[in-house]
């Protein structure tokens, strides 16, 4: 399938399609019982069993033409609209998503999707817990000092919220992504299923790349102009092995401590940590992708006690260099 085999089937009316259209009402897509209310619950939960028999993960068309009612499950829900527009309604409020753009709903969280009529094309991405966690944070979160802080934003205070909105309508990268996923999921052949395990960290990490430009991070003023934490971070991760606070302070035009206190403020952690870290990952790197001695890592890194190094990689990684490799 490609994508123009795929546009005409996404904006061809199924059978449910065609029965919601003149009814206006949901009607459900299997034998009745996938909603169901549970006991000491106002909201119907929807059920596991009718979309993982594949694999972890399930990619469907929304079906147009009805309001589908306020409902929560155990899996992580993904929504991307295709073509048109998507009201929502996520823990009571309402949530509007244009054309390009993609929510991430965290499990439990109650929420309706009210009528798409027949411009409105939603693909519905869904997920066990945890195979997100694996995709989305494991994976992720040792390529950088940047992309861990931006997944710790998006985890531990969007995710509060239960969902995370993505303003990704520009990125043309990730549409394509999502539009070969949804072709090898509802055409398989061959390697499908490896082909959305690997899609899927693609757009993911796309999504960090939607997520770190998009207008989430409150701007620092420095004397001279307009900085955020993103450029601070992205400093040190290109700085790291000889840089200092000083140093960083004179080329942001900080005072020295006034830029300790901020980093502390906005990440939880010190200059030092921050510097720390970035080496351990970069070392991390270099141990699993080059034939570098250890002593070598270190020294690259920026570590010229061997000792400290290896106490301190093992301290991160829960496991020495040579284990590292081993594994890799």
């Amino acid at each position: 399938m490609n994508h123009l085999e795929l546009d005409q089937r996404l904006r061809e009316w199924d059978e449910i399609e065609i029965l919601q259209s003149k009814s206006r009402k949901n009607i459900k897509d299997f034998d009745g019982n996938e909603l169901l209310l549970e006991e000491g619950s106002t909201i119907p939960r929807m059920q596991n069993k009718y979309f993982f028999d594949r694999g972890p993960i399930f990619i469907s068309k929304h079906h147009r033409f009805a309001k589908m009612p306020v409902h929560n499950h155990d899996f992580v829900e993904i929504n991307y609209v295709y073509s048109g527009t998507c009201k929502q309604i996520i823990n009571g409020e309402e949530v509007v998503l244009k054309q390009g753009q993609l929510c991430i709903l965290d499990k439990d969280v109650p929420h309706g999707i009210e009528t798409l009529e027949q411009n409105d094309i939603l693909i519905n991405i869904i997920m066990k817990k945890e195979t997100f966690s694996s995709s989305f944070f494991t994976r992720l979160a040792k390529t950088g000092i940047v992309s861990e802080f931006l997944l710790s934003v998006a985890t531990d205070d969007q995710f509060h919220d239960k969902y995370i909105l993505f303003h990704s309508q520009d990125n043309s990268n990730l549409h394509y992504v999502i539009k070969n996923m949804i072709c090898e999921f509802l055409d398989p052949i061959e390697y499908s299923t490896e082909m959305i395990n690997s899609y899927i960290l693609v757009m993911f990490t796309e999504l960090m790349r939607v997520f770190q430009h998009d207008k989430n991070y409150d701007n620092i003023r420095s004397f001279d102009g307009h900085i955020n934490i993103i450029d601070l971070l992205s400093y040190i991760e290109n700085n790291y092995r000889d840089t200092s606070l000083q140093d960083m302070a004179k080329q942001f035009n900080f005072n020295s401590n006034y830029l300790g206190n901020m980093l502390k403020e906005k990440t939880g952690r010190t200059f030092t940590q921050l510097v720390q870290t970035q080496r351990l990952i970069r070392a991390g790197e270099l141990v699993k992708n080059t034939n570098k001695t250890m002593v070598e890592v270190a020294h690259k890194v920026g570590y010229e006690n061997v000792s400290f190094f290896y106490h301190k990689f093992k301290k991160f990684f829960g496991e020495t260099p040579n284990q590292l490799r081993k594994k890799s």
